[in-house]
Order: structure tokens, then C-alpha cells, then sequence
């Protein structure tokens, strides 16, 4: 029995439209818990993680739509570029909003003190490596967000620099989902 050629109508595209707000809009409620816990570096803990989170989604929809320039498919160009900006943006304000709350996490009495003091190996490997690798999406970003917009439209027919493109992009997004998964480690294991 064959099901038939597939077909994208608009009841699809519904569908997958209100699956994306659906769990955008779960996975955004995970740090707005952060703005009621009771400590007074809450709200800036919930502000980083709504950044956080925002940038990781913005930037693996974005991973999505620049690979096809690693296989030298045409894309939306300006719907590429403006995801791309907005990605950048957004880990702007993470890098930003992180050094915010980072000042809390060195502080005395910090969950850096309570993990030294219980965990050291866990401080030694893992978060000397999330203060750096946290930080690379930015540059990586800016540098294709430039990259599009000084070349433009015919940047395109140039494989040579959308593959370099797609490749950074997926670089980037790589440095933001290993940050991603580190923070959310160090906020189980010690909120601020």
C-alpha cells in the first residue's frame, strides 16, 4: 500500500509551526524558574538563561539553514543573513549577561568556592574549559555576520566563501552547545 507522494500544504506547516512554539516556549520556561528562586542573584541568573537558551535556539535553527551552503545549495540569502545577525546579537548579550552573573559565581562565598571545595577535579576540567569555549560563538559569528553582509548577494557564487560560512556557523554553534551544556551542569550542581 503506498502512502503517497509527500506534499508540504499548509496543515503541515501548521503543525510544525506549533510544535516549534511549543517546546520554544517550554524549553524558554526552564530559566524563568530562576527569577523566583530566593537569592538575590535571580533575576540575573534568569535573564542569562533566557539569553542562554534563546541563542542556542536561534543558533541551531540557524546551523540548519547554512549547512546547505557546505553542499553548495542556494539558500534564502537575506533569511540567512538576518538569522545570522540575530544569532549574533544574541550571544552578545549572553557573553555580556554571562559576565553579569560570573561576577557572583567568583564572589566570595560562590558556587566556584563550594565547587573547589567539593569538587575541585570538576572545577579544573570543566568550567576553566566553559569560561573559554562560552565566549568563541561570538567572534565566530560576528565573522560570518561581516562576511555577509560585505560580500552581499554575489557571495553566492562564490563556493569557496559560503562553504566557510557554513563552516563557521557550525563551529560556532558546536562552541555554543558544549557552553550550553556546561552552564546547565554548573546550575544543577550549584545555583548562584
Amino acid at each position: 500500500m503506498s502512502t503517497g507522494q509527500h506534499t508540504n500544504d499548509s496543515f503541515n506547516k501548521l503543525v510544525i509551526r506549533a510544535q516549534v512554539i511549543i517546546a520554544a516556549s517550554l524549553l524558554l520556561l526552564l530559566p524563568v524558574a530562576n527569577f523566583f528562586f530566593p537569592s538575590a542573584y535571580g533575576f540575573k541568573a534568569g535573564i542569562h538563561g533566557v539569553i542562554a537558551i534563546s541563542a542556542l535556539v536561534v543558533g541551531t535553527y540557524l546551523t540548519h539553514r547554512a549547512v546547505p551552503w557546505l553542499k553548495g545549495v542556494q539558500v534564502n540569502f537575506e533569511s540567512l543573513r538576518r538569522w545570522l545577525l540575530a544569532a549574533t546579537l544574541l550571544n552578545l548579550a549572553g557573553a555580556i549577561s554571562g559576565n553579569w552573573i560570573y561576577m557572583r559565581y567568583r564572589g566570595e562565598d560562590g558556587p566556584r568556592d563550594w565547587i573547589l571545595g567539593n569538587v575541585p577535579v570538576f572545577h579544573t576540567v570543566l568550567m576553566e574549559f566553559k569560561e573559554f569555549v562560552s565566549l568563541f560563538p561570538f567572534p565566530l559569528m560576528l565573522l560570518a555576520t561581516f562576511m555577509l553582509y560585505f560580500y552581499g548577494l554575489p557571495i553566492q557564487t562564490r563556493r569557496d566563501l559560503t562553504r566557510f560560512v557554513g563552516v563557521t556557523v557550525l563551529v560556532a554553534w558546536s562552541f555554543l552547545l558544549l557552553g550550553f551544556v556546561a552552564g546547565l551542569v554548573l546550575a544543577k550542581l550549584r545555583f548562584v
